[in-house]
């Protein structure tokens, strides 16, 4: 039924945890499985380009900071799914977290969204949000949370 997964990573337990569920969940050997990093820029002031800056961080470190990260999390999430149909990694980095999973799920056509929740409450759920319910309620795929 759900043979190509989209599924969002970062390095949180709960998020680990999601993937060592996964074998479990799925005959992992006939899906193809799309894993994302997705990682908003930071707000402009952030980013400076001076060499004379000891507070802000150029938009090219940042971007090799996070590509550098998520191939750090996709080795380790690719050794615990093991055998699988097809297995890749993309990094979204110009998006917020729920656009960039949903923009991406559309542009290669996944049949479902995988993702972790992870439970937010309160006033984290206020200053955050949701990004799961963000995801749910502007996608048109199956968002499975595990």
């Amino acid at each position: 039924m759900f043979n190509k997964l989209l599924i969002p990573i970062d390095g949180s337990p709960l998020v680990r945890s999601m993937i060592k569920k996964l074998p479990k969940t799925f005959n992992l050997a006939e899906k193809e499985l799309i894993l994302i990093h997705v990682s908003a820029p930071l707000p402009p002031a952030i980013y400076s380009e001076s060499p004379l800056s000891d507070y802000y961080i150029s938009k090219g470190f940042h971007q090799e900071s996070t590509e550098e990260f998520a191939q750090k999390i996709f080795k380790q999430y690719k050794r615990i799914l093991g055998d699988t149909k097809s297995i890749s990694l993309l990094i979204v980095f110009k998006d917020d977290i729920p656009t960039g999973i949903v923009k991406a799920a559309k542009k290669n056509k996944v049949d479902c969204i995988v993702m972790a929740s992870h439970r937010y409450s309160g006033l984290d759920n206020i200053l955050l949000g949701n990004k799961v319910h963000q995801v749910i309620i502007s996608s048109k795929f199956p968002v499975l949370v595990l």
